[in-house]
């Protein structure tokens, strides 16, 4: 029989950690909020990896807080799914000069720099896949995308 998962959209919603959901203690801290989290449902939404590039250290530290058959479903970076996506939420090294508040629209990012922003989001999700936790990767893609 199929295994029907639940979950809801981040462990960080600033309105469940505002609810009072989670128990005292616990709302405060990154680490105790995901283990609770955890030990209520089976999967969780990161929308947090639309916005930023995580880096390999937060999928590892994801893998090592939940329990075995907990699974993240991932939302892609913007950039990736072709969405304008501010200059700064891209890492240091890879931000054209200056970055400010400017937006890179699809096709504006060299090659080389789409490739390793790929590059590093896998890297970012292995700790995830090589643990059994990575659920779906969601490639939302902006209402313009035309076939």
């Amino acid at each position: 029989m199929a295994r029907i998962l639940t979950g809801t959209c981040s462990w960080t919603d600033p309105a469940l950690v505002a609810s009072g959901w989670y128990p005292p203690g616990t709302a405060s801290d990154a680490e105790a909020r995901l283990r609770y989290y955890a030990s209520r449902f089976s999967v969780v939404e990161v929308d947090s990896t639309y916005y930023a590039l995580p880096g390999e250290r937060s999928g590892r530290l994801w893998a090592e807080r939940t329990p075995d058959g907990f699974v993240f479903d991932v939302k892609a970076f913007s950039l990736l799914t072709g969405h304008p996506t501010r200059a700064s939420a891209l890492p240091r090294d890879l931000r054209p000069e200056p970055a400010g508040n400017r937006f890179l629209r699809p096709g504006s990012a060299p090659a080389e720099v789409v490739d390793e922003l790929w590059r590093r989001f896998a890297g970012a999700l292995a700790p995830l896949r090589e643990a059994g936790r990575l659920g779906a990767v969601l490639l939302q893609f902006p209402p313009s995308l035309a076939p």
